[in-house]
Protein backbone atom coordinates (compact mmCIF):
# COMPACT_ATOMS: atom_id res chain seq x y z
CA UNK A 1 0.00 0.00 0.00
CA UNK A 2 1.10 3.13 -0.70
CA UNK A 3 -0.41 6.56 0.53
CA UNK A 4 0.34 10.29 -0.89
CA UNK A 5 -0.97 13.56 0.17
CA UNK A 6 -3.05 16.03 -2.08
CA UNK A 7 -0.57 18.97 -2.82
CA UNK A 8 -3.88 21.14 -4.93
CA UNK A 9 -7.46 20.74 -6.91
CA UNK A 10 -7.53 22.24 -10.56
CA UNK A 11 -9.92 22.83 -12.96
CA UNK A 12 -10.37 24.71 -16.31
CA UNK A 13 -13.57 25.92 -16.55
CA UNK A 14 -13.10 27.29 -20.38
CA UNK A 15 -10.77 25.00 -22.26
CA UNK A 16 -7.48 26.68 -23.16
CA UNK A 17 -7.88 29.67 -20.54
CA UNK A 18 -6.94 29.75 -16.89
CA UNK A 19 -7.46 27.64 -14.30
CA UNK A 20 -9.19 27.63 -11.16
CA UNK A 21 -7.81 26.02 -7.52
CA UNK A 22 -10.71 24.20 -5.68
CA UNK A 23 -10.98 23.63 -1.78
CA UNK A 24 -12.95 20.57 -2.74
CA UNK A 25 -14.80 18.18 -5.59
CA UNK A 26 -17.01 15.50 -6.26
CA UNK A 27 -15.45 12.77 -8.60
CA UNK A 28 -18.21 11.35 -10.43
CA UNK A 29 -18.15 7.64 -11.73
CA UNK A 30 -16.50 8.05 -15.75
CA UNK A 31 -16.86 11.97 -15.42
CA UNK A 32 -14.55 14.71 -15.40
CA UNK A 33 -14.56 17.00 -12.41
CA UNK A 34 -17.69 19.36 -12.67
CA UNK A 35 -17.10 22.50 -15.06
CA UNK A 36 -13.96 21.39 -16.00
CA UNK A 37 -13.42 22.28 -19.86
CA UNK A 38 -17.13 22.46 -19.65
CA UNK A 39 -16.85 25.54 -22.29
CA UNK A 40 -14.59 25.86 -25.37
CA UNK A 41 -14.35 28.97 -27.57
CA UNK A 42 -14.79 29.09 -31.52
CA UNK A 43 -14.39 30.74 -34.42
CA UNK A 44 -18.10 30.74 -35.92
CA UNK A 45 -19.59 33.14 -39.10
CA UNK A 46 -22.01 35.37 -38.55
CA UNK A 47 -24.57 33.44 -38.13
CA UNK A 48 -24.61 31.61 -34.93
CA UNK A 49 -25.61 27.89 -35.41
CA UNK A 50 -25.70 26.28 -31.63
CA UNK A 51 -24.32 27.25 -28.50
CA UNK A 52 -23.38 23.44 -27.33
CA UNK A 53 -21.56 20.23 -28.90
CA UNK A 54 -20.20 16.80 -28.76
CA UNK A 55 -16.97 15.47 -27.78
CA UNK A 56 -14.88 17.44 -30.59
CA UNK A 57 -10.98 16.86 -30.85
CA UNK A 58 -9.34 19.96 -29.43
CA UNK A 59 -8.52 21.22 -33.14
CA UNK A 60 -11.87 22.66 -33.75
CA UNK A 61 -11.46 25.03 -30.87
CA UNK A 62 -9.62 28.11 -30.02
CA UNK A 63 -7.12 26.48 -27.62
CA UNK A 64 -3.39 27.62 -26.47
CA UNK A 65 -1.33 25.50 -29.49
CA UNK A 66 -3.30 27.51 -31.96
CA UNK A 67 -4.02 30.65 -29.66
CA UNK A 68 -1.20 31.15 -27.57
CA UNK A 69 -2.48 34.79 -26.76
CA UNK A 70 -5.78 33.25 -24.56
CA UNK A 71 -2.57 32.33 -21.37
CA UNK A 72 -2.59 36.53 -21.41
CA UNK A 73 -6.59 36.75 -20.62
CA UNK A 74 -5.86 36.48 -16.83
CA UNK A 75 -9.88 35.68 -15.44
CA UNK A 76 -11.67 35.65 -12.11
CA UNK A 77 -13.74 33.24 -10.78
CA UNK A 78 -16.19 34.73 -8.68
CA UNK A 79 -18.84 31.39 -8.67
CA UNK A 80 -18.90 27.84 -9.50
CA UNK A 81 -22.96 27.99 -9.52
CA UNK A 82 -24.26 29.96 -11.48
CA UNK A 83 -20.54 29.74 -13.39
CA UNK A 84 -19.39 33.48 -13.13
CA UNK A 85 -16.04 34.67 -14.60
CA UNK A 86 -14.89 38.53 -14.59
CA UNK A 87 -11.40 39.63 -17.29
CA UNK A 88 -8.62 41.20 -15.16
CA UNK A 89 -9.11 44.86 -14.98
CA UNK A 90 -12.58 44.50 -16.56
CA UNK A 91 -15.43 45.26 -14.42
CA UNK A 92 -17.87 43.02 -16.22
CA UNK A 93 -18.97 40.16 -14.63
CA UNK A 94 -19.78 36.98 -17.35
CA UNK A 95 -22.53 34.66 -16.30
CA UNK A 96 -21.71 31.20 -18.37
CA UNK A 97 -24.98 29.69 -17.97
CA UNK A 98 -26.70 32.91 -19.56
CA UNK A 99 -26.56 32.77 -23.38
CA UNK A 100 -25.88 36.58 -23.35
CA UNK A 101 -23.43 36.25 -20.73
CA UNK A 102 -21.48 33.68 -22.88
CA UNK A 103 -22.15 35.98 -25.91
CA UNK A 104 -20.49 39.12 -24.08
CA UNK A 105 -17.53 36.89 -22.81
CA UNK A 106 -16.39 35.38 -26.11
CA UNK A 107 -16.75 38.80 -27.93
CA UNK A 108 -14.74 40.19 -25.45
CA UNK A 109 -11.76 37.21 -25.35
CA UNK A 110 -11.67 37.66 -29.25
CA UNK A 111 -10.95 41.52 -29.18
CA UNK A 112 -8.30 40.74 -26.22
CA UNK A 113 -6.64 38.08 -27.77
CA UNK A 114 -6.66 39.36 -31.22
CA UNK A 115 -6.55 43.26 -30.72
CA UNK A 116 -4.82 43.63 -34.63
CA UNK A 117 -7.88 42.37 -36.22
CA UNK A 118 -11.54 41.02 -34.84
CA UNK A 119 -12.39 37.46 -35.14
CA UNK A 120 -15.96 36.41 -34.26
CA UNK A 121 -15.49 33.85 -31.65
CA UNK A 122 -18.55 32.18 -29.71
CA UNK A 123 -18.31 30.46 -26.19
CA UNK A 124 -20.00 26.83 -26.92
CA UNK A 125 -20.80 24.00 -24.04
CA UNK A 126 -20.07 20.73 -24.00
CA UNK A 127 -23.72 18.46 -24.53
CA UNK A 128 -22.15 15.86 -22.34
CA UNK A 129 -19.40 15.80 -19.76
CA UNK A 130 -16.13 18.26 -20.62
CA UNK A 131 -14.20 19.08 -24.07
CA UNK A 132 -10.84 17.39 -22.81
CA UNK A 133 -8.52 16.37 -25.31
CA UNK A 134 -9.64 12.85 -25.00
CA UNK A 135 -13.02 11.46 -25.88
CA UNK A 136 -13.18 9.12 -22.91
CA UNK A 137 -14.02 11.55 -19.69
CA UNK A 138 -10.55 10.57 -17.59
CA UNK A 139 -9.29 13.16 -14.96
CA UNK A 140 -5.59 13.65 -14.83
CA UNK A 141 -3.39 13.58 -11.84
CA UNK A 142 0.18 15.27 -11.80
CA UNK A 143 2.54 14.62 -9.20
CA UNK A 144 4.92 17.53 -7.75
CA UNK A 145 8.06 15.92 -7.79
CA UNK A 146 7.81 15.25 -11.63
CA UNK A 147 6.14 19.21 -12.18
CA UNK A 148 9.56 20.24 -10.01
CA UNK A 149 11.66 18.35 -11.91
CA UNK A 150 10.78 20.15 -15.40
CA UNK A 151 10.93 23.42 -13.46
CA UNK A 152 14.07 23.06 -12.33
CA UNK A 153 15.87 21.67 -15.52
CA UNK A 154 14.07 24.29 -17.80
CA UNK A 155 14.01 27.01 -15.45
CA UNK A 156 9.96 27.81 -15.85
CA UNK A 157 7.91 29.48 -13.58
CA UNK A 158 6.55 27.22 -10.15
CA UNK A 159 3.03 27.14 -11.11
CA UNK A 160 1.51 23.97 -11.68
CA UNK A 161 -1.40 25.67 -13.40
CA UNK A 162 1.24 25.61 -16.73
CA UNK A 163 0.66 21.69 -17.14
CA UNK A 164 -2.90 21.76 -17.09
CA UNK A 165 -3.68 19.02 -14.67
CA UNK A 166 -6.98 18.28 -12.50
CA UNK A 167 -5.14 16.75 -9.33
CA UNK A 168 -1.65 17.56 -7.56
CA UNK A 169 -0.25 14.65 -5.39
CA UNK A 170 2.75 14.91 -3.22
CA UNK A 171 5.35 12.70 -4.23
CA UNK A 172 9.42 12.45 -4.09
CA UNK A 173 10.19 11.26 -7.15
CA UNK A 174 10.36 12.20 -10.82
CA UNK A 175 7.76 10.34 -13.04
CA UNK A 176 6.77 8.14 -10.20
CA UNK A 177 3.34 8.62 -11.13
CA UNK A 178 4.25 6.33 -14.27
CA UNK A 179 4.82 3.39 -11.64
CA UNK A 180 0.44 3.66 -10.79
CA UNK A 181 -0.13 2.90 -14.10
CA UNK A 182 -2.49 -0.29 -13.55
CA UNK A 183 -3.31 0.22 -9.75
CA UNK A 184 -6.38 1.33 -8.19
CA UNK A 185 -6.03 4.14 -6.06
CA UNK A 186 -8.93 5.89 -3.27
CA UNK A 187 -9.11 9.43 -2.14
CA UNK A 188 -11.56 10.63 0.15
CA UNK A 189 -14.77 8.77 -0.97
CA UNK A 190 -13.69 8.16 -4.15
CA UNK A 191 -12.25 5.41 -6.20
CA UNK A 192 -9.93 5.52 -9.15
CA UNK A 193 -8.13 3.40 -11.92
CA UNK A 194 -4.73 4.62 -13.53
CA UNK A 195 -4.89 4.16 -17.17
CA UNK A 196 -1.85 5.84 -18.75
CA UNK A 197 0.50 8.56 -19.24
CA UNK A 198 -0.52 12.34 -20.29
CA UNK A 199 1.61 13.10 -23.38
CA UNK A 200 2.34 16.96 -23.55
CA UNK A 201 1.64 18.39 -26.22
CA UNK A 202 2.92 22.64 -26.96
CA UNK A 203 0.13 24.23 -24.80
CA UNK A 204 3.06 23.87 -21.70
CA UNK A 205 5.35 26.19 -23.69
CA UNK A 206 3.11 28.44 -21.98
CA UNK A 207 3.33 30.36 -18.89
CA UNK A 208 -0.10 30.39 -17.01
CA UNK A 209 1.13 33.37 -14.94
CA UNK A 210 2.62 35.48 -17.56
CA UNK A 211 1.41 34.00 -20.95
CA UNK A 212 5.38 33.95 -22.32
CA UNK A 213 6.18 31.01 -24.21
CA UNK A 214 9.20 29.05 -24.13
CA UNK A 215 12.39 29.68 -26.49
CA UNK A 216 12.13 26.00 -27.92
CA UNK A 217 8.74 23.19 -27.80
CA UNK A 218 9.03 21.58 -24.33
CA UNK A 219 7.74 18.73 -24.95
CA UNK A 220 10.53 18.54 -27.94
CA UNK A 221 13.11 19.50 -24.75
CA UNK A 222 11.74 16.87 -22.99
CA UNK A 223 12.34 14.17 -25.12
CA UNK A 224 15.88 14.95 -25.99
CA UNK A 225 15.95 15.16 -22.12
CA UNK A 226 14.62 12.65 -20.43
CA UNK A 227 13.55 10.28 -23.38
CA UNK A 228 9.83 11.02 -23.21
CA UNK A 229 7.16 13.93 -23.15
CA UNK A 230 4.75 12.37 -20.98
CA UNK A 231 3.73 14.22 -17.50
CA UNK A 232 1.20 12.69 -14.75
CA UNK A 233 -1.50 10.16 -15.61
CA UNK A 234 -4.72 9.62 -17.09
CA UNK A 235 -7.40 7.96 -14.47
CA UNK A 236 -11.05 6.94 -14.76
CA UNK A 237 -13.25 7.37 -11.47
CA UNK A 238 -14.86 4.66 -10.99
CA UNK A 239 -16.43 5.19 -7.65
CA UNK A 240 -18.36 8.24 -6.96
CA UNK A 241 -16.91 10.36 -3.93
CA UNK A 242 -16.04 13.61 -2.75
CA UNK A 243 -12.28 14.14 -2.26
CA UNK A 244 -11.31 17.70 -0.44
CA UNK A 245 -7.36 19.00 -0.41
CA UNK A 246 -6.18 17.58 3.13
CA UNK A 247 -7.29 14.10 1.58
CA UNK A 248 -4.51 11.42 0.96
CA UNK A 249 -4.01 9.00 -2.42
CA UNK A 250 -4.07 5.53 -1.42
CA UNK A 251 -3.02 3.22 -3.76
CA UNK A 252 -3.46 -0.51 -3.67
Amino acid sequence: MLIKKIQSIHFFPVKGMQGFEKEKCILEKNKLIKNDRQFALIQIPKQRTSYSTPWLPKAHFKQLVNKPTLAKISLKLLTTNPLILKIDKNEEQYNLTDYDGRDVFAKKVGELSSPEKKINLSLIEAEKGGLSDTRDQWISIGATASAEELINVFQLDRSYFRFRLNLWITTNYPFEEFSWIGRRGKIGDAELEFLSPVGRCNAINLSAETGQSTNEPLPQKMRSYFGHSNLGVFARVIKTGTVHRDDQLILA
